[in-house]
């Protein structure tokens, strides 16, 4: 039995749309912050990198949810959305979990959905703390967050096999107003994939008119889809298919020309969850440990301070939560 009906989730996905909506293509942010890279439907390292690294709420904001959820069928509540969907090892109860005093603020740079197995769990908490606290969540897009992409790789079966084809459209279109990129103290820039040449001034993103899809190229592509490449010096087609790899000369060039320090994107695994390129330029950061159940790669958060300065928390789950982090077909297969 789900948690939450088709309904219910069809008006989170419009509620978030409209608030969404209301955000400019590219946020103007300030520190401090923390900084999420992909997600990729692993739902509970989400909670348990929550924990490690603090929620987005009180203490007292949180005895208000639960005083408020009490209130109706506990099943049914908002609130049950954060309990693990695991039925092993289940995680502690949500009344454990970390709080602050002053509560951590968050950007997420997008690839919520796909290869993980719990997509919905992960865009559903990601959008209800959206519309609980506006001005403490922001999310960028991904370039799974786009039709042609997470149809083939996994939501659209899940939302398919849990609910309906109607469900998945209704996520769509919710995808289609999400920022692209965001920037912090007007000197570092944050988005999924990587810089652009097409970008020359911010005032370009006024343009774009959403709902929007992720073109085959441009601006909206490169800024979802381009990798940094220490092979290259300026551009190169992306052996991806999609927008291009880029190297120092061309990210020195991006970074002058709008005035900029720091480059922060996700996109690619890296083994150590963060990775820096061409003398701390630029950092990868990915947030999704053992990725799939197939890579023993470690997870991290960026947190930018107020002045600017960097530090990371990583996160490895325990080697008892790795085989629920497998694809169904392969839990119970001794590693080769």
């Amino acid at each position: 039995m789900e948690l939450f009906t088709t309904a219910e989730l069809a008006e989170l996905c419009y509620r978030g749309r409209e608030l969404l909506w209301t955000e400019p293509l590219c946020l103007q942010l300030k520190a401090p912050i923390c900084v999420f890279g992909d997600i990729h439907g692993q739902f509970d390292d989400l909670l348990s990198m929550f924990d490690l690294n603090g929620w987005p709420l009180t203490k007292e904001e949180y005895g208000q949810l639960k005083e408020k959820a009490n209130k109706t069928n506990a099943a049914r509540s908002k609130l049950s959305i954060v309990k693990s969907p695991f039925e092993e090892v289940p995680k502690s109860d949500f009344c454990m979990k970390k709080f602050k005093d002053a509560p951590a603020r968050y950007l997420f740079l997008g690839d919520y959905v796909d290869r993980g197995p719990y997509s919905i769990e992960v865009v559903t908490l990601l959008i209800a703390l959206k519309l609980n606290y506006p001005n403490r969540i922001f999310m960028l897009r991904g370039n799974h967050e786009s039709r042609p992409v997470n149809k083939h790789y996994g939501f659209y079966r899940e939302v398919k096999y849990r609910y309906c084809k109607e469900l998945y459209e209704c996520y769509q279109d919710m995808f289609n107003m999400l920022p692209v990129t965001a920037v912090v103290n007007d000197t570092i820039m944050c988005m999924h994939g990587g810089i652009s040449s097409h970008l020359t001034a911010f005032e370009q993103f006024d343009v774009f008119q959403r709902p929007l899809e992720i073109p085959d190229v441009g601006i909206i592509a490169d800024l979802t889809w381009a990798d940094p490449d220490p092979s290259v010096e300026e551009y190169q087609a992306s052996p991806r298919g999609a927008s291009f790899v880029f190297g120092s000369v061309a990210l020195r060039a991006f970074l002058k020309k709008l005035g900029l320090q720091l480059i922060v994107r996700a996109h690619q695994v890296v083994e150590d969850g963060y990775e820096f390129f061409d003398e701390r330029r630029l950092v990868t950061i990915f947030s999704a440990p053992n990725y799939c159940g197939q890579q023993d790669n470690t997870a991290s958060i960026l947190i930018i301070d107020e002045s600017l300065e960097l530090s990371f928390h990583l996160y490895r789950p325990e080697a008892r939560e790795l085989e629920r982090l497998k694809p169904p077909e392969q839990q119970g297969k001794k590693e080769e």
